[in-house]
Order: C-alpha cells, then structure tokens, then sequence
C-alpha cells in the first residue's frame, strides 16, 4: 500500500499543478473535466513507464525510446501593449518499483485586446505508464489529448485529438528494441466528430555491431483509422558507419518518411448539395527520401581534417480532395501534387596550429521542383471539351511555379592569435545563386550574388580590460533576366564599423559600443523607371550596459542606448544623397537592485523617445512625437531549483498631444522538480 499511498500523492500533486496552470476560460474547463478522467485513468492503472512529449515530431519514437527528460515545471507570462501571452509546461516522471509514471503538459494562450478581441488556446497533454515484467519486458498504457480553439474565422480554428493505446516494449537484444500498440482515438475537427482505432509499432537498434559496421536505425509505423478519415505515418531511418582507417570514418545515412493527413474543410454549396455534406475532405500525403553518404578524416597527431559529403533529397506532396462536383467544371476541382529534387555536395576541411585556427567549406546544389496537375475519374462526354479545357488551365497555371535552382557557395574563417594579447579573427562568405523557370510565362529568373566579409580585432589591455574593433562589409546584387521584372535589378551594399570595450573588475563592471552603420540599395534602371529610387540608410548608435557593486548586497545597473538614423534618396555615381526622414531614439534605464539571501528586489525608472522628422524643400520638421517614461520594479527568486522572475513596469505615454496610461508585466519561472 505504500506504493499506492505515494502514487496518490504525486497524482493530487499533478492535479494541483494542472489545474493552476491552465487559465479559466471555456477551453480550460473542457481541459479540466478531461484531466480529471486522465487522472482516475492513471490512479487505476498505477501507471508507470518511459516519458513522452506531447509535441511529437513525426520521426521521435514514442514508446520504444527510453529517454527520460528532468522534472521540470515553468510558466511565463507577458503583458506588452494589448497582447497578452501566457505559456506553462510541467514535466514529470517518477519510479515506483517496478511502475513509473511520466507526464507532460504543455499550454499556450494568445489574447489581443483589440476591436474585435481575438483568443487562441493551444492544450498538449501527454501521460505515459509503464510496468516492468522483466528487464526486457515492458507493458504500458500512453494517453495524448490535444486542443485548439481559436476565434478568428479560420480555416481550422477548432480542433481536438484524444487517444489511449496499450503498448509492449520487448527487447530481444541489447541493442534491439520492439514496441507494437494498439488504441483507440477520438478526433473533432470544426464540428466534425471521428473515432477509430490506432494500432502500429516502433522498433530501434542502436549501436549493433555487425562486421565492420556499426548500426544505429528506426522504424515507425501508425495507422489512425477515424473513419471517414485516415492518418498514417511511415518512418524508416538507417546509420552504417565504418572505420576502414584509424583516420578515416565513412558513415552512410538514409531515411524515409511518409505521413498522410485528412482535414476538413468548408465545402461549396454545389458539393453540399450533391452529396449532402457540410464539410468536405482532403488528404495530403507527403514523401520525404533522404540518402547521404560521409566520409570524414581526423586524426588527433595531425592538424589537418576534412570531410566530403554527398547527399541526394526527393520530395513529393500530394493532395487529393474526397468530393467532387462536376456539374459546374472549373480549374479548382483539380488536385495537385509537388515534386522536389535535390542533389548536393558539400566539403570541409579545418586546420588547427598553435597561433591559428581556419576553416574551408565548399557547398554545391541543385534543386528542381515540378507542380503537376491530377486528373480523376471518367466524365460525361458532353462534358469532355469543358473538362479538358479546365484541366489545361489549372495545368498552366501550376507549370508556371514549376523553378530551378543552383547554388554554390564558399565559406572561409579563421583566427590569429597575434600574440598573447592581441587576436584577429575573420570570416568570409561568397554564394552565388541562379534561379530559373522553365515557364514562357514566370519572368522570375534570375541571377543572385552575395559576398559578405568581417574582420575582428580584440587587444586584452589587462586582466580586466579589453578592447575590440569589428569591421563587418556585404554586397547583394540580384540580376532579373527578363525586362518584365528587370526593373528590380539592384546592388545592396552595408558596410558596418564597431569599436567598443569590455570591463570587468572587482565592483564595476561595463560593457560599452559605438557603431556606425550604412545600407546603400541602388536599382539599376531607375532613370527608366521612377517608382524604383536608390536609396541609403545611415545610423549612428551607442550603447552602454554597466553594473556597480554599491555593497555586497547593493548594486546599481545602467542599460541605454542612443540611435540617430537618416533615411533618403541616393546616387551612387556622385555618392551624394537627399535626406527625407530622420529618426532619434533614445532609451535608458537606471536600475537599483538589492539581494538579500536568495531573493533580488530592484527599482527603477524606464525612459523611452522615438522622434521622426521629414524633410520637404530642404526644411526639416518633425512629424512625430513619441515619449513614454514610468517606475520598473523587478523581482528575482534564484535558488538551486528553483527561479522565478517578476519584471514589470508602468508607462506614461505621451503621443503628439494625446497621453495615455499602460501597464506592462512578465512572469517567469523555472522548476527543477
């Protein structure tokens, strides 16, 4: 009985962590009455087994996986203007003997306080248990409940998805593991209610040595019969990795995915009227083939490594509508489906020394991706000519997405170390990208450059002072081949230059930068066309971050930043500009704090001005006015396992000659359980 007594603690403990966490609203309250079944559920079963995560990536193994994540319970809370934000996670998991029981929530909560007001819950719960028959033996119960609602008037604005599944982990092998399950799930979707069953099974072999080989695979297969609808789910992955050299490693990597998803969706009133439906269906089926091969050189003797990887990627989406009317023939009852192709190479190569560190990397690819339009079905011959005819231009029309791309690109970095004090580090990137599209009708072809290069210099001074110069450079020029998109042809050059320095002493410690910045876009054909102006953007910023230790527990912190920008025409021949807008930011913050045991409290004022100013017949005059100023107040809780954080703070905002009031709060907290 202790076992149970123990289990009943923890479950009341989950219940008062769930029930805290979840918002009232009328969501919260389906969730409420649906954690209280879960809960009995659990208690009954006395439920133990492996964690799981209730957002699951479709290639994460549920039930054959044994991985465990930390206790863990933290919630966030943000207030800005009139978006309210709310997201809490709880994760548990517990041994008792030879049960364990695992849980994890996960919610978020939207509010925009707007005309019309506009709120979006999101609810994931998963709960997974599991006794032990035998150290190779596991059988278990899982449970998944997901939740959406939103009010806006989406497509998908309402949907939830419920299922328990018995399952057994059988482990034949140390390195092999086998789970099938079986279950039965409740699914709504914008009104519509399924249910079915679910059944599949799970399998992983890790690190099995075969040979030469080492072996690391996955498989997944699932099935979610919600007649009418379908989900599935086909995962298959397979490592082989071979050391044929002390130096020298090839591993072989392939995956392939295949997912299938019905939805609902608004159905015209044709096919409402011809199958007497409210809702029709679609089914999107994605394939995902993956095949990589690497082999990599590293030897600890040797300051020289490199890798070269070949890789070969091939995706198709395909989608298929479940009614059709053909009364009225148009283009949009046909389906289509997508084909991608990509190829690619890659290589590396790095040097280590004692005074310099470099790296190489070489990236070539190509990607072809086709739009083919599906017919269906046998028709009415006095409605061929109509039918075809739609079906030719719903064919052009996804021909002309159909694209080309090629990529190739170059990447150097490095650093120096001067001398013990001095150190230089660079970077280097050159990437050139060419887009086509074989369509008579897309003029989106073209050619596309960009090169970006920095420099960094940092010079140690002292123990506790260092200063640092970075030099940052990039040039984007983006060629359109035909004369209809032409006029977009433009060169993007930012140059960026930053000095600053970095103190840290016993009491004081600052962190200050001064950096001055260009963006100069210049079109190619603005003389031809007039809606398209060069134009350059300048800014000039400072910034400063600094904390003085008052007393051992008293300290003073300063954070603020000035930003004067201009904004205006620009020719490059001359390199002369024209101002049009101005903008000066200003935004400071003093703040005292004050630690006492564990707990920080701090006080201060927060002071915000943003100013824009136009310029019309060379006369400079401000067009608006922003200011907001007010009292922050902080409050920190750091222990061990415990952090909590309470920032807030309370604006007086005055806009041109209009003033207002705002509150502003963010909560945080983290729970190592």
């Amino acid at each position: 009985m202790g076992h149970w007594n123990i289990a009943i603690t923890k479950f009341e403990t989950i219940k008062i962590f769930l029930f805290s966490i979840i918002p009232i609203s009328q969501t919260s309250c389906k969730i409420n009455r649906q954690l209280n079944f879960i809960i009995l559920v659990m208690i009954f079963f006395c439920l133990g087994g492996q964690f799981s995560y209730a957002q699951i990536r479709s290639d994460s193994l549920i039930f054959a996986s044994t991985n465990r994540p930390a206790n863990i319970f933290s919630t966030r809370f943000d207030k800005q203007l009139s978006t309210y934000n709310l997201r809490n996670s709880l994760y548990l998991n517990e041994n008792f003997g030879n049960y364990f029981v695992g849980l994890y929530e996960d919610y978020f909560s939207t509010l925009i306080k707007l005309n019309p007001k506009s709120i979006k819950d999101e609810q994931y719960f998963s709960f997974i248990t599991e006794y032990s028959l035998h150290n190779n033996f596991q059988t278990g119960i899982f449970l998944n409940n997901n939740i959406l609602s939103d009010d806006r008037k989406l497509g998908l604005n309402e949907a939830s998805i419920f299922s328990a599944s018995f399952f057994t982990r059988w482990r034949p092998y140390d390195s092999v593991t086998i789970a099938p399950h079986f279950g039965y799930s409740i699914n709504r979707q914008i009104g519509e209610n399924d249910a079915g069953y679910l059944y599949g099974a799970e399998a992983l072999v890790k690190s099995l040595t075969i040979s030469d080989f080492e072996i690391h695979s996955t498989f997944k297969f699932l099935n979610d019969d919600i007649s009418p609808r379908k989900n599935t789910l086909r995962y298959f992955n397979l490592n082989l990795s071979n050391s044929f050299d002390e130096s020298f490693r090839n591993i072989l990597s392939s995956s392939f995915q295949q997912s299938r998803k019905d939805f609902y969706f608004k159905a015209d009133s044709a096919i409402s009227n011809d199958f007497n439906i409210t809702n029709n269906i679609q089914s999107r089926t994605e394939s995902n083939y993956f095949l990589q091969d690497k082999i990599a050189f590293y030897n600890s003797t040797n300051p020289f490594s490199f890798d070269l990887i070949g890789r070969v990627v091939w995706r198709d989406i395909d989608r298929d509508t479940r009614y059709r009317s053909v009364a009225n023939i148009s283009s949009s009852i046909f389906d289509v489906k997508v084909n991608e192709f990509r190829l690619e190479f890659e290589s590396t190569g790095n040097i280590k020394s004692t005074d310099f560190d470099g790296n190489i990397r070489l990236m070539y690819s190509e990607r072809d991706e086709r739009h083919l339009t599906k017919n269906f079905g046998e028709s009415n011959v006095f409605l061929f000519d109509e039918r075809q005819k739609a079906f030719e231009e719903r064919s052009s029309t996804e021909s002309e997405k159909n694209n080309r791309a090629d990529r190739i690109s170059i990447s150097l970095s490095g650093r120096y170390r001067i001398s013990t004090v001095d150190t230089l580090s660079f970077s280097l990137l050159h990437n050139k990208l060419q887009y086509d599209t074989p369509s008579k009708n897309n003029f989106d072809d073209r050619d596309e450059l960009l090169s970006i290069v920095r420099l960094y210099y940092i010079r140690k001074l002292n123990p506790f002072f260092d200063v640092f110069i970075n030099l940052e450079g990039s040039l984007n020029h983006i060629v359109y081949i035909y004369s209809e998109r032409s006029s977009n042809n433009n060169y993007q050059r930012v140059i960026r230059l930053g000095s600053g320095g970095n103190y840290n002493g016993k009491n004081i410690s600052s962190r200050n930068l001064f950096e001055v910045s260009s963006n100069y876009t210049v079109y190619d054909f603005e003389d031809l066309n007039p809606n398209y102006r060069s134009f350059s953007f300048r800014q000039l910023s400072y910034q400063d971050s600094s904390s003085i230790r008052l007393t051992n527990r008293l300290f003073f912190n300063f954070y603020g930043y000035i930003k004067l920008s201009e904004q205006g025409d620009f020719k490059w021949t001359n390199f002369s500009g024209r101002p049009i807008r101005d903008l000066e930011e200003i935004y400071i913050e003093p703040k005292l704090n004050v630690k006492i045991l564990g707990l920080f409290y701090g006080i201060g004022i927060r002071y915000l001005t943003l100013k824009t100013y136009m310029y019309k017949s060379n006369l400079r005059s401000k067009e608006s006015d922003y200011r907001s100023v007010g009292p922050l107040a902080e409050i920190s809780i750091i222990l061990k396992k415990l952090n909590i954080r309470l920032y807030g703070w309370y604006e007086f905002i005055k806009t041109d000659n209009k003033r207002r009031e705002l509150a502003n709060l963010n909560v945080q907290m983290f729970w190592n359980l």
